[in-house]
């Protein structure tokens, strides 16, 4: 029962969507979230043993998970993670002292009772979504290439020698392998409680060359007679030597989940697949002004380093 109602409350705590602010997480990461939302980052003992894992396959690979959430949602979940007893909590209360004194026919009417209290709570509080973050030291390809023979770092050293027509194709077999178990091109089975059904899915390189995934859909999540809901939306990139992937969840209220995604994410990294911009393409005619500015766009953006920044300024004014 705890573990049930663990998953209800995880929704229930999120508050008012106001306006937006940059979320700097610890000088690597910048989000556009709305003003309420707050980290932390998952330093407990359980995500540690996991982190380590993957760590110790890889030299000097480093790996941070941060939760990015309204305030309220991500001080419950601190608590939870400083051993805070669930069933102490208002929210997990409130349903219960309700729950005393219903009289279900079965657990399946039960278990759709608890979703529907769930849902009316989180409707009440105007709930937006909550972000999953990981950053590593090391770029996608840096370890694609420390990876060697890994079928997925192959895959991905493949895909970095793509163009975007190639790219595309590429994407729909990859598509097509996630959900060969399904057959229909659409669902990703997870395990026999949990399915995502994909609705985007993309692989791509932005005009900077860096290569991206971006995707979203809907996970069907089975808990006993419990059958949760939630939209999803995920994003992985590498900038400045450090790769990054997001996950997002929405629970309610979701009609502007992937535009508010797209925000959140934009100052991470351009998704634009319009035009490649290096230095090694820098006209050599036109307003010399114009190609500077462009230039200095460039680096601000993390898509050149200052070596390269340099070099490319040395070579229009020369």
């Amino acid at each position: 029962m705890k573990k049930l109602l663990g998953i209800v409350v995880l929704g229930l705590l999120w508050c008012n969507i106001l306006p937006a602010k940059i979320l700097n997480i610890e000088n690597q990461i910048l989000l556009e979230v709305p003003s309420s939302h707050e980290y932390i980052e998952y330093d407990n003992e359980d995500t540690r043993e996991s982190i380590e894992e993957v760590t110790d396959l890889i030299e000097g690979l480093e790996i941070k998970i941060f939760l990015v959430g309204p305030s309220k949602y991500v001080e419950f979940e601190k608590a939870i993670l400083d051993g805070e007893d669930l069933m102490e909590n208002k929210y997990v209360k409130s349903i219960m002292k309700k729950a005393e004194k219903k009289r279900f026919k079965d657990e399946v009417q039960k278990g759709k009772w608890f979703i529907s209290e769930a849902k009316k709570i989180m409707k009440k509080e105007k709930i937006d979504f909550v972000t999953y973050a990981l950053v590593s030291n090391k770029s996608l390809t840096e370890l694609a290439l420390e990876d060697e023979g890994d079928e997925v770092a192959d895959m991905i050293t493949e895909l970095q020698n793509m163009n975007n027509s190639e790219l595309a194709e590429s994407t729909k077999e990859i598509r097509k392998q996630l959900t060969l178990l399904a057959g229909n091109n659409k669902s990703i089975l997870i395990n026999d409680d949990m399915t995502i059904n994909l609705n985007k899915f993309k692989i791509a390189k932005n005009e900077y060359g860096k290569l991206f995934l971006k995707s979203n859909g809907k996970m069907i999540w089975i808990m006993g007679t419990m059958k949760i809901d939630l939209m999803l939306n995920l994003f992985v990139t590498e900038n400045n030597d450090k790769a990054y992937l997001f996950m997002s969840a929405c629970y309610v209220n979701c009609s502007k989940f992937n535009s508010k995604f797209d925000k959140m994410i934009k100052p991470i990294i351009s998704t634009n697949t319009q035009v490649q911009k290096t230095t090694s393409n820098i006209s050599d005619s036109g307003d010399l002004a114009e190609q500077l500015k462009g230039l200095n766009e460039l680096y601000k953006s993390g898509a050149l380093t200052k070596e390269e920044f340099e070099k490319g300024k040395k070579k229009l004014l020369n």
